[in-house]
């Protein structure tokens, strides 16, 4: 009989090696890969504007809703980016200067929902100028308008309130040129739309603050005021804001939104492309 105690062979060492190499590879945290089946929530449209404690109000520019979805990437910042309509389709062409979102978005995934807009010289959108730019022609930059966060780093955030997921979109997205967030007023949706009429906007979007995501649902929790074109404006509110066709073309994509922005009454300041970060008032005690 042979001794039990018989010294394995040398390749032992071999497989022992091996087995820890796959053990660390399993411990490894995989890609936190976003959701791409998910569809945007969709908001109830109404006549009268109102003012409410219970919602946060948003000026709309009525561009082009998608979803846009970042990474997965090994590293925060380092994903690609692709849009996603309302059905849920890819978007067919993604302007160049919006290639690269992924570097403004502070997580290895994510995914945002918001508006390309193509902004005119007074900073109301061109729809006619973003079907072009999203046919593949050249012209004036595309830039994508953020409201929401509804997923970060393999996280949901569907559940979460309003007020928390905007905080979040707030920390993990860093305005550019190319995309801003879409600022917000607590309670005065009156005033934010007469000023929205005022400047030839789409209208406001009121969002209960501490209302979930429902993704695909068309909820009463969110209520669109369209504005009529009764008091819109066809000139810039100052000179200083004024641009002609080609000026535009040379200018960041944010810039007629920025200048539109700081005429709402929404209480912000330091909006400039990198530097404020479009956050929202105090909410009220």
């Amino acid at each position: 009989m042979r001794d039990q105690r018989e010294v394995l062979p040398e390749s032992t060492g071999y497989h022992r090696r091996a087995m820890t190499d796959q053990l660390s590879l399993r411990l490894e945290p995989a890609l936190p890969n976003p959701p791409a089946t998910l569809r945007p929530m969709l908001a109830r449209t109404v006549t009268d504007p109102f003012d409410s404690a219970d919602h946060l109000f948003e000026p709309s520019w009525g561009g082009l809703r998608v979803l846009a979805i970042v990474g997965p990437a090994a590293t925060a910042g380092g994903g690609d980016v692709e849009f996603r309509q309302l059905d849920g389709s890819p978007l067919p062409s993604v302007p160049a200067e919006l290639s690269g979102l992924g570097v403004r978005v502070a997580a290895r995934s994510a995914v945002l929902d918001g508006e390309l807009v193509v902004a005119d010289a007074t900073g109301s959108a061109d729809p006619a100028e973003l079907g072009r730019r999203l046919s593949g022609a050249p012209g004036r930059p595309v830039a994508f308008l953020a409201f929401d966060l509804l997923h970060l780093d393999g996280v949901s955030l569907l559940g979460q309130p309003l007020e928390r997921r905007r905080q979040a979109l707030r920390r993990t997205l860093r305005p550019g040129d190319e995309v801003l967030t879409v600022p917000a007023i607590p309670g005065e949706g009156k005033a934010l739309f007469d000023a929205v009429v005022a400047q030839g906007l789409a209208g406001v979007l009121a969002r209960h603050r501490s209302g979930p995501y429902l993704p695909g649902i068309r909820s009463r929790l969110w209520k669109f005021i369209p504005a009529s074109g009764d008091g819109a404006r066809d000139a810039p509110a100052t000179p200083d804001d004024a641009m002609s066709a080609h000026d535009a073309d040379g200018r960041a994509a944010s810039a007629p939104v920025l200048a539109v922005i700081r005429r709402l009454p929404l209480g912000l300041d330091d909006l400039e492309p990198g530097g404020g970060d479009g956050s929202d008032p105090p909410a009220p005690a």
